[in-house]
């Protein structure tokens, strides 16, 4: 179905509101929260349940139950996979130029516009926090409706799509390549990495078994699925003066339409 009605969600269910509605600003505000908060309101709302490697996450504050401000909207600003994610996108040779915005999820009770005046302030204050970080890069999943429609609002430098690849489930959650390296490799964090299969449903590494055994035999018992993982739509933020210029060789190309992610989304072709 084509809309132009805006997707929230709550309690990690689909909600839509009328694309007609404006926020107030006057009502909201917005600033950084820990992240135990946001990691408490992220597993309660988003179809993303799981709190990436973050570095910054801010809050939309609003009317909440009888009149009271209540966090309505979160945004995480994390690291990427890998630094390449940044420096193809940006163009600067250093990644810690740069993050990734990991989440963006505002309620159905706020406005229609509310993602886009939500995000140009949670920029300010990681400029703020990360005076070091000049430039952000964000992706849509067409899998799940999203074209950026938000990012294009904000004038983001849309780059294109990422290439399809095949990515590693378990309980329909993807483990990230980076989570299943420390696994593999025992490097540092990877009894948390073990921890996270674990809380999805993977049974624990037996006496002796060297952990990339392990994975080997979850993926022989299905446990552990590969699945074809559709091309996400890549944009950037420049936010200063100096990431404009490092990026004014990299494509800007026009944007996406809701359309190419709803098809996408029906036909799931990649999946």
């Amino acid at each position: 179905m084509l809309t132009d009605r805006s997707q929230r969600w709550r309690d990690r269910r689909s909600l839509f509101v009328a694309g007609d509605s404006v926020i107030d600003p006057r009502r909201y505000a917005v600033d950084v929260v820990a992240h135990d908060t946001a990691r408490a309101f992220l597993t309660d709302h988003h179809y993303l349940p799981r709190y990436p490697a973050a570095q910054l996450a801010c809050g939309l504050f609003g009317p909440g139950d009888a009149g009271r401000s209540a966090l309505v909207g979160l945004i995480v600003f994390g690291v990427p996979a890998t630094g390449a994610v940044i420096t193809r996108h940006t163009g600067y040779a250093d990644p810690a130029r740069g993050c990734v915005l990991q989440r963006l999820i505002c309620l159905p009770s706020v406005a229609a516009n509310g993602e886009s005046f939500f995000t140009s302030r949670a920029f300010r204050l990681l400029r703020l926090a990360k005076p070091e970080i000049d430039a952000v890069v964000s992706f849509s999943d067409p899998a799940f409706g999203h074209c950026g429609v938000v990012y294009a609002a904000l004038s983001g430098a849309y780059r294109g799509r990422t290439r399809p690849r095949t990515v590693l489930r378990i309980a329909g959650e993807t483990i990230s390549e980076r989570t299943l390296s420390k696994i593999r490799n025992l490097e540092s964090g990877h009894a948390g990495a073990i921890d996270q299969l674990v809380r999805l449903g993977a049974p624990r590494p037996e006496t002796n078994e060297h952990t990339a055994d392990w994975l080997t035999r979850l993926r022989a018992d299905d446990l552990l699925q590969a699945h074809r993982q559709s091309p996400l739509f890549t944009y950037c933020f420049e936010l200063t003066r100096d990431a404009r210029r490092t990026a004014r060789d990299l494509p800007r190309l026009a944007y996406p339409r809701r359309s190419e992610a709803i098809r996408e989304q029906l036909s799931g072709q990649y999946r």
